[in-house]
């Protein structure tokens, strides 16, 4: 019985040490291609950046755009309303 024991956590450290193994090798992978892809990640958040400076620009013209759209209409219907007595 005490062999059977010994094999059994013979058996689990191995095992626990493969995965270990093959999760830090993941690891290890991983941090190389974010290394090599960080050049490209650091443009893409100043890409972000402007782009959301880019946003609150197009907001404030959009704004300005709307009132400007707001003023036509009313004059619109003023010169209906003065086209619909001059008839």
């Amino acid at each position: 019985m005490d062999v059977l024991q010994w094999i059994v956590i013979g058996s689990l450290v191995y095992m626990i040490y493969y995965l270990i193994n093959k999760y830090e090798q993941r690891v290890n992978e991983l941090t190389r291609l974010i290394e090599l892809n960080r050049e490209e990640i650091n443009r893409n958040k100043e890409n972000i950046k402007k782009n959301a400076e880019g946003v609150a620009n197009n907001r404030e013209k959009i704004e300005k755009n709307a009132e400007g759209v707001a003023k036509n209409k009313e004059r619109l219907d003023l010169n209906q309303d003065i086209i619909a007595k001059l008839k």
